[in-house]
């Protein structure tokens, strides 16, 4: 005498396909979420970079040896887009004690996919006291 089958393995035997279709709907999630991570780890360190630039540029101006092109090459691996000096004293000239100030600028593109690639705008600063 043959048995019916139970109810439950019924179900298992229809669902067969489902973990290939819930893959499938996960997996440009996750490919995006990687991605961003690894962005994100890759602007940090551009951030890093410019920053460490602005402050040897500002102590390089504070002892006045200042290189925009010398600012530039501490910024490696990334190429600012604007380097800029400021000096605050009453009359706009370098005088003993007063603050100079130096802004590195970097737009760095975004590469994620699935998204349109956009730029995220770095800035950093950094402002010492004039040695000479």
């Amino acid at each position: 005498m043959r048995t019916k089958p139970k109810a439950s393995s019924v179900n298992i035997r229809n669902e067969a396909g489902a973990s290939s279709v819930e893959f499938a709907i996960i997996l440009p999630v996750l490919v995006v979420i990687l991605f961003g991570i690894f962005e994100f780890g890759l602007v940090y360190r551009d951030y890093l970079a410019i920053t460490h630039a602005a402050r040897e540029g500002a102590r390089m101006a504070a002892v006045g040896e200042f290189s925009e092109a010398e600012v530039v090459a501490r910024a490696y691996p990334v190429k600012p887009s604007s380097v800029s000096i400021a000096y605050y004293s009453a009359d706009g000239i370098a005088r003993h004690g007063a603050p100079v100030e130096v802004v590195v600028a970097y737009d760095r593109p975004l590469r994620i996919p699935l998204f349109a690639t956009t730029k995220v705008h770095l800035s950093s600063k950094a402002r010492m006291r004039i040695e000479y």
